[in-house]
């Protein structure tokens, strides 16, 4: 499995870089092709968090701050929860949820009407913004943490929520990286707990933290020399490729 997780690894990485989003759950749904979900998920979870550093101080300028705190609370709670889920089922039924998810998700950004955004760069949100929907902010990080604990696919329902906020491209994907950053993080400790993060994840994280940091690189180099492609037209196929794939193998077609 190494080759094409090492080529895995760095498109992954440079999905991530472009997006602000996807590493793991693209990451984790090609692992699934050769690991159970118990042994790929938090691989591409560690993954995740460590290839996302270089990312954090610009990001953490950028993103709306008042807004992902909540997000955040929501997301720890969550969490909580789908450790103990993660840990006790079986593998084809999780793997089978893994897919599922991943594929509803990318059905949903695909579907979703565009809307404009404003043109200049990002303002840093102000303490106190954006108190109307807060609790729609809580419920949105609780959904998104259970499912990046779950099947390490987060990302859409999150960047569903992000995206009928109407932010500006560099704020949108800011607080994406600051929300992942810190639920990767999350999740890791309450696996960590569970004992489901063993040595053998720690060293096919060694082969692949290379790859997938070349493409976070490649991503980033895109997204600043570019005009930023909508999820429609980048992650959300991708997606959809992906865990068509995983549902046939499981179905005996792969």
């Amino acid at each position: 499995m190494l080759w094409p997780a090492v080529g895995l690894a760095c498109f992954a990485g440079f999905v991530r870089g472009y997006c602000g989003f996807g590493f793991a759950m693209l990451l984790a749904l090609g692992l699934m092709l050769f690991l159970p979900p118990i042994e790929a998920v938090p691989l591409a979870l560690l993954l995740d968090l460590v290839t996302s550093v270089g990312l954090w101080r610009r990001a953490g300028r950028l993103a709306d701050w008042p807004r992902l705190r909540r997000l955040l609370c929501g997301m720890v709670v969550a969490t909580a929860l789908g450790v103990g889920l993660m840990a006790s089922l079986p593998t084809a039924p999780m793997r089978i949820a893994v897919a599922l998810l991943a594929l509803t998700g990318a059905v949903a950004l695909l579907l979703r009407r565009e809307s404009p955004v404003e043109a200049e760069e990002p303002a840093p949100a102000r303490a106190g913004s954006g108190k109307k929907g807060s609790w729609s902010s809580v419920a949105a990080g609780g959904i998104s943490g259970l499912c990046m604990t779950l099947a390490s696919s987060g990302g859409p329902p999150l960047m569903l929520y992000l995206l009928h906020q109407r932010l500006h491209p560099k704020a949108l994907r800011a607080t994406a990286i600051m929300f992942f950053a810190a639920s990767s993080t999350a999740s890791l400790i309450g696996l960590t707990l569970a004992a489901e993060l063993g040595r053998e994840t720690l060293i096919r994280a060694a082969w692949l933290v290379a790859p997938a940091l070349i493409g976070n690189i490649l991503g980033q180099w895109a997204f600043e020399h570019s005009r930023p492609r909508s999820m429609r037209a980048t992650v959300a196929p991708l997606l959809i490729v992906l865990s068509v794939w995983v549902l046939a193998r499981e179905a005996g077609y792969g």
